[in-house]
């Protein structure tokens, strides 16, 4: 089964994410990747990868809203860290906008 996470967006903005796929376990393997819009307070469900590649090595966030460009990439570098932490043991991640920071965060 690929891997399936929800993504919740509580700003007002569309994002535009894609995800960057693991091959296997280690960060520096790259599987692919997953793109997608999330619109203004929108929710999704995202499928990516396969059977054998169900881990995010990174995210990549664009918006442009209320006049700004605004482009945020996080890529695990170690595997173990916060940001596999968060991308990898979270069923929903979230973006909320603190200030002029687009914040991930994850639940389950």
């Amino acid at each position: 089964m690929a891997g399936l996470k929800t993504f919740v967006n509580n700003t007002g903005a569309a994002l535009d994410i894609t995800l960057f796929i693991r091959a296997g376990l280690e960060p520096y393997n790259q599987y692919g990747t997953e793109s997608f819009t999330l619109g203004p307070f929108g929710t999704e469900e995202v499928a990516y990868g396969d059977d054998d590649n169900t881990f995010l090595n990174g995210i990549l966030l664009f918006t442009i809203f209320e006049g700004d460009l605004y482009s945020k990439m996080q890529f695990v570098v170690t595997r173990g860290s916060t940001l596999d932490a968060l991308l990898n043991t979270n069923s929903t991640l979230t973006y909320t906008l603190s200030n002029t920071d687009y914040v991930l965060s994850g639940s389950n």
